[in-house]
């Protein structure tokens, strides 16, 4: 006889388990490229760190940063959420407070991102 019962995070498991992986390996990537980077050719100025921060690869790699830190807290977060908050209404309202403020997070750093491209 199946039970009702929610099975929390585990039915996502494969894709959330890869999900976590590939943004924690770019994340790690990207830290290490970055501090090689300014222990290397530390910026001296404003002028240099805009320059460098202005070149489109280097905007596409913070760009891609600031999506796997979001979709890696989004999900570690999530699992958590669906494990340990049993309240089916709780679980709603506090992911839904998650994913406002993940969404302001990733509209703020397409803005900066943007910016950035345009000047």
């Amino acid at each position: 006889m199946m039970s009702s019962r929610s099975s929390g995070s585990a039915q996502y498991g494969l894709s959330e388990w890869l999900v976590q992986r590939v943004s924690a390996l770019y994340l790690a990537g990207f830290v290490l490229w970055l501090t090689l980077h300014l222990l290397t050719a530390p910026p001296t100025d404003y002028v240099t760190w805009k320059a460098w921060f202005g070149q489109g690869g280097v905007r596409l790699a913070f760009a891609l940063a600031y999506a796997s830190v979001l979709v890696h807290t989004w999900v570690g977060v999530r699992s958590v959420l669906l494990d340990y908050l049993k309240p089916a209404w709780l679980r709603l309202l506090v992911q839904l407070m998650l994913g406002v403020v993940l969404l302001a997070l990733a509209l703020w750093a397409t803005q900066i991102i943007l910016n950035e491209a345009t000047r």
